[in-house]
């Protein structure tokens, strides 16, 4: 009997302009490259439920219904607040799933892909207005030089105090500024997590029977030890041991663990239609009823999840205060519904590995 194949996703460095929107990218960190360019959501849309702050871009994965038109582009939009004290074990509140999808004839591409050329131009200032720092959808702009635009008046302070200032009246320099995509620090924080290029592809039909649990274990303490477990390195040795399958109780970490062993470094698994690989079976009522589309109301169905391996490539930080998770488990509309607006709410589940 033959198993369905799951797609497995890494990260690895590209130039900023090869992920660029025309090219329908996958990826992770910087700003969003925005399937839809005019319709982008407004920044009240994509502020955080518990602060209010504007969130933070995490990551997009392209991903189209081949066998719909309205979908043959069709991406999903992964954003994060950034504030850790509005990350919480098992609640969702810091995120925010968008999808977005387009037919093949739209107003934005070519029918036929675009090749590979740094130095094509496309035109981004037709379409909706971008801020400097985030690249979320910006209403406000600089009163004095009138061509650098924010998404609120936070980024647009953070921005004046962190160069804009020194610029402002010089046009040629403030050209200059809005298209290197400055990123601002705050606290010694980036305002965006570092880009990167998210590669997928299949991942191999290796049992999880023919790997030594022992020798499983050892690698992920060594990975821990190297802070390159992502919110594994949050635990102690004894609660490692626990989830290690000394306890019987959490034979869901243990299947977790052997599976992912495969490939250490993945980020992403990618299964439309099928289960997630959850972290454990200490669910702590993270694990809910999967509420119809909102929209069409229409079943939802799993994905995608990230892993918590792509925290190691975010600079976060292990300290205390800082964002976490075990899995993002995202659940999309089945039918992928052209109902309501352009960029659409879905679903996410996040599970974290507690005690």
């Amino acid at each position: 009997m033959s198993t369905k194949c799951i797609d497995i996703g890494f990260v690895e460095e590209k130039s900023n302009w090869l992920l660029h929107p025309r090219f329908f990218p996958s990826k992770v960190g910087g700003k969003p490259a925005w399937l839809d360019l005019k319709n982008i959501p407004n920044p009240s849309e994509l502020s955080c439920k518990k602060c209010n702050d504007p969130l933070t871009f995490l990551c997009q994965v392209y991903a189209p219904y081949e066998d719909s038109n309205n979908c043959f582009h069709r991406t999903i939009f992964l954003f994060i607040c950034r504030n850790g004290s509005c990350c919480q074990t098992n609640l969702s509140d810091n995120f925010l799933v968008l999808r977005c999808q387009l037919p093949r004839k739209n107003d934005f591409y070519s029918f036929e892909p675009y090749e590979e050329n740094e130095n094509e131009n496309y035109p981004m200032d037709k379409w909706a207005k971008l801020c400097n720092l985030c690249g979320l959808k910006a209403p406000s702009h600089c009163s004095k030089c009138k061509k650098i635009f924010y998404c609120s008046r936070k980024h647009q302070i953070m921005d004046w105090q962190k160069g804009h200032k020194q610029i402002c009246n010089d046009s040629q320099k403030v050209n200059e500024y809005s298209s290197n995509c400055f990123v601002v620090t705050e606290a010694g924080k980036s305002i965006l997590f570092k880009e990167w290029e998210l590669i997928v592809d299949e991942e191999d039909e290796e049992e999880a029977g023919n790997i030594d649990p022992n020798e499983e274990m050892e690698k992920l303490k060594k990975m821990m030890e190297e802070k390159k477990a992502g919110t594994m390195s949050n635990i102690s040795e004894s609660e490692l041991e626990q989830y290690a399958g000394t306890l019987p109780e959490d034979k869901v970490f243990n299947k977790f663990s052997k599976r992912i062993a495969r490939h250490p470094d993945q980020v992403l698994r990618y299964d439309r239609g099928g289960i997630p690989l959850w972290i454990t079976g200490n669910t702590e009522n993270s694990l809910t009823n999967i509420p119809n589309c909102q929209y069409c109301n229409g079943e939802r169905q799993f994905e995608f999840q990230i892993m918590p391996q792509l925290l190691n490539f975010l600079n976060v930080g292990i300290e205390f205060n800082s964002i976490d998770w075990g899995v993002l488990a995202i659940y999309t509309c089945k039918a992928s519904c052209d109902a309501g607006p352009v960029y659409k709410e879905e679903f996410l589940i996040k599970q974290d590995l507690t005690k």
